[in-house]
């Protein structure tokens, strides 16, 4: 996955559980075979990079888009939701400058990444002017030239390394269930399909035995402990101005002014480089040419994640694409519309089901 080296990644926490080596050979040579039903800042190593050489002969002309909707579908405690609840329990520091500096309603949550967008940094400027001694006051010390600084990293890093791996811990402790206590849950898919999945689980391959040379974990896997996870808001540098915008630095005060960088910094670490993501597995998408069907599964299109789609729209025929998506709340399939034509997806290739029935 090469230079996502800025993207706001998850790393540490140890592995997820891998089932015995025997368990899993038997449901590969058995039921599962069917393809019907069948399981800070340290440096990180990454996803390898899809090799379109390697995997030619598993392209197909249909692509699966897989989104958290599916791992929730099967039972995975997979919310952000469940995030928050892990975060509560686990560091109340960190929960509690979420509830400080980000507006909580009921459905921050559920937008959680986009919400990383909305961090209050002139709250947190306020707070921790209480630092800004002035140099002439009679309090003021040698040692205090650095406080206001501190305090604002003391949140930055709390609210960006410290939030994501945290996110790393909660993700790599979810458990994919065996597929043979959910029967009622298991879904039609084709697992000879290609596979994008969104989701950072192992629920494809534990779940439908689908081959890992089939599947492109876009956004990082659980499985491997030092993968990266990469999780993040849409806001570009280049769509917001930097907090020391405007500020004759000759005259402002250094210290508030490299607050202000650390603040500048946030911004930078939360963002999701899907422009470079999408560049280190140029691959896969030129690999999607012969696609025919595209079909969503749990995916919300969230304006975050909307780059991937184009990509795969500027490598398919796509007046010969047919799209099936599924959707969970009635009022998804004409916002979910609306996303795709934005893309470019005239009306007529799209159906909606409820995902079981897909």
């Amino acid at each position: 996955m090469a230079p996502v080296g800025e993207c706001w990644i998850a790393c540490g926490a140890g592995p997820l559980k891998r089932q015995p080596k025997a368990e899993y050979t038997e449901r590969r040579v058995g039921r599962w075979r069917s393809g019907i039903v069948p399981g800070d800042q340290t440096p990180c190593r990454t996803e390898p990079r899809w090799h379109a050489a390697r995997h030619k002969h598993l392209m197909t002309t249909t692509l699966y888009i897989i989104g958290n909707g599916f791992d929730r579908h099967h039972g995975i405690r997979s919310a952000y939701e469940d995030f928050g609840a892990f975060l509560k329990i686990h560091d109340s520091t960190i929960y509690g400058l979420i509830e400080e500096y980000f507006s909580i309603d009921d459905e921050y949550w559920s937008s959680f990444e986009a919400r990383l967008a909305n961090f209050d940094a002139h709250a947190l400027k306020e707070r921790a002017s209480d630092f800004l001694i002035p140099y002439s006051a009679d309090e003021w010390r040698d040692s205090s030239h650095h406080d206001f600084q501190f305090e604002i990293e003391r949140v930055v890093g709390a609210l960006s390394r410290d939030l994501k791996s945290q996110f790393a811990r909660w993700i790599r402790q979810l458990e994919v269930p065996d597929p043979t206590t959910i029967p009622s849950k298991l879904l039609r898919l084709n697992t000879s399909a290609t596979f994008l999945n969104f989701n950072y689980t192992g629920s494809l391959i534990t779940l439908y035995g689908v081959r890992p040379d089939q599947l492109l974990h876009i956004h990082g896997s659980a499985a491997d402990a030092d993968n990266e996870l990469i999780l993040g808001h849409g806001w570009n540098a280049k769509d917001r101005r930097s907090f020391n915008h405007g500020l004759d630095l000759e005259e402002t005060d250094t210290r508030e002014a490299e607050g202000n960088q650390i603040i500048d910094r946030y911004f930078e670490q939360t963002f999701k480089h899907t422009d470079r993501v999408i560049a280190a597995h140029q691959s896969f998408f030129e690999g999607l040419r012969e696609t025919q069907q595209i079909i969503v599964m749990g995916h919300s299109l969230a304006d975050v994640d909307l780059p991937y789609f184009e990509e795969i729209i500027r490598h398919v025929d796509g007046p010969r694409v047919r799209w099936r998506v599924s959707y969970y709340l009635d009022d998804d399939p004409p916002k979910f519309r609306r996303q795709l034509e934005r893309l470019g997806v005239p009306g007529h290739s799209v159906e909606f089901h409820r995902l079981a029935e897909l």
